[in-house]
């Protein structure tokens, strides 16, 4: 066991559990960092543990006697002995020493964490191919961000997140949540496409893709001066900020990956078919195809691909409001102007073996379809013009096969109900899925075939 000096900057909620042996235990774990820019997780146990928040909160300083460290899950974490000692606020020298440390030059200091894996920084390819879930590295540019909101979790707690997405020399990008003071750091800190190195970032999967989120225990540091966001920085200033990158995580309509998975699979003719005779119930179908074309004009005008939508919270609620404003940036719905950003809603026709289709394919399924963010594209036009962003687009047509999740459904128009066709979900076709598929489909194809024959 060792002895263990610090302050404590995080702490969670006591958890009460039973035992394999059938005793009913309490516990807490803190993180407490010391001089040396280093931080470990100690589980407390008992009393200790079932102590009052305000004892942890605003950074106290603590002395543990008697905590055993254990490697667990690739780092190593503590656990206070019963007949260990914790005592706050202690005159001891190297309590002095800490606390001046954390006067002087600690609150801004970047942690490292001895209770994370210490794998290195991996690139987002590497990430892409992990057995999830995973703790990793990352080190990328902030491609973008959403505005920091606060909420209420299931269990009664005030949190504060926020989601940015990263993106690295490997093309590739990943929607990274913040939570705490982390998310609540200015927006002008996550403004221009800065470098940001994550240290104990949790990746799952999620909605089909894959999202991290920041883990307590984790560390942050915008701008870092490590060899790896050299390389990226290069990469970045060389073309990577015009560069079309593929995004690991789907950020999708409320969808699960269970239930895109759940639609029927189908041809677009097959599709088209089944939205005629839709009823009132929604149908999800999962089709394979490649973009055609995109309707950039509509009777001889110039047709728009994006919008400013309002990014303010809702009212009582962790989702953002991304209703449409005006030039102005005001909100009919929030009756403000406020922080807005812009989404895409574009008309595309798409084409497999048999057939073709016009669908109206909303933000994130836009964004995977033409493999660029509404950001990138308004800046393109901006900047470049639209002849640019048009001819950026038609690079995009037929140039790789696309798994679809389209919803039929009945709406009404002038009165009269009418099917409306909506491609919900896009992303690159995974071929070994595909094909393992059109397998399954051959083989029950000769089985019907053979039984026919044997009648």
């Amino acid at each position: 066991s060792v002895d263990i000096c610090g302050i404590v900057v995080n702490y969670r909620q006591p958890v009460p559990f039973t035992s394999q042996a059938g005793r009913e235990l309490v516990k807490r774990e803190i993180t407490v960092a010391d001089d040396t820019a280093t931080s470990i997780v100690v589980a407390l146990w008992g009393e200790r543990a079932t102590k009052e928040d305000k004892a942890f909160e605003g950074n106290p300083l603590v002395c543990l006697k008697g905590v055993t460290v254990k490697e667990f899950k690739g780092g190593r974490s503590g656990s206070l002995e019963q007949a260990g000692v914790m005592v706050f606020d202690s005159d001891l020298r190297d309590a002095q020493r800490v606390r001046q440390w954390w006067a002087e030059s600690g609150k801004s200091a970047n942690l490292t964490s001895l209770s994370l894996a210490q794998e290195g920084i991996a690139d987002l390819q590497t990430i892409q191919m992990k057995a999830l879930p995973c703790t990793v590295d990352v080190c990328g540019v902030i491609v973008s961000f959403k505005p920091s909101f606060s909420f209420t979790s299931q269990a009664g707690k005030e949190l504060v997140k926020r989601e940015i997405v990263v993106g690295d020399h490997t093309g590739l990008s990943m929607q990274v949540t913040l939570w705490g003071d982390r998310a609540q750091q200015a927006d002008t800190n996550f403004d221009g496409q800065p470098t940001i190195l994550l240290r104990g970032v949790l990746v799952k999967e999620w909605n089909g893709g894959r999202s991290g989120s920041l883990l307590e225990a984790g560390a942050m540091e915008l701008s870092p001066t490590a060899p790896e966001a050299e390389k990226v920085r290069a990469w970045w200033s060389q073309g990577g900020s015009t560069q079309s990158l593929t995004a690991l995580s789907q950020e999708g309509g409320g969808l699960s990956a269970a239930n895109l998975a759940s639609g029927r699979v189908s041809t677009l003719a097959e599709m088209r078919q089944a939205a005629e005779r839709v009823s009132n119930q929604p149908e999800v179908h999962s089709v394979v195809a490649r973009l055609a074309l995109v309707q950039t004009k509509k009777q001889g005008e110039t047709q728009p691909l994006l919008y400013m939508a309002c990014q303010e919270p809702r009212p009582d609620s962790s989702l953002l409001c991304n209703k449409r404003v005006g030039e102005d940036g005001y909100c009919p719905s929030c009756n403000r102007a406020g922080k807005t950003a812009p989404r895409m809603n574009i008309r595309c026709r798409f084409a497999d073996y048999d057939d073709s289709a016009w669908l109206t394919t909303f933000h994130e399924a836009a964004q995977s379809v033409l493999a660029t963010t509404a950001q990138a594209a308004k800046d393109m036009e901006a900047n470049a013009g639209r002849d640019a962003l048009e001819a950026s687009i038609r690079r995009r047509y037929f140039s790789q096969p696309l798994q679809l999740t389209v919803r039929a459904k009945l709406d009404s128009y002038q009165g009269e109900a009418r099917p409306n066709i909506t491609c919900i979900d896009a992303r690159p076709l995974q071929r070994g899925v595909h094909g393992r598929v059109l397998l399954k489909g051959i083989k029950e194809m000769l089985a019907q075939a053979e039984a026919t024959l044997a009648a």
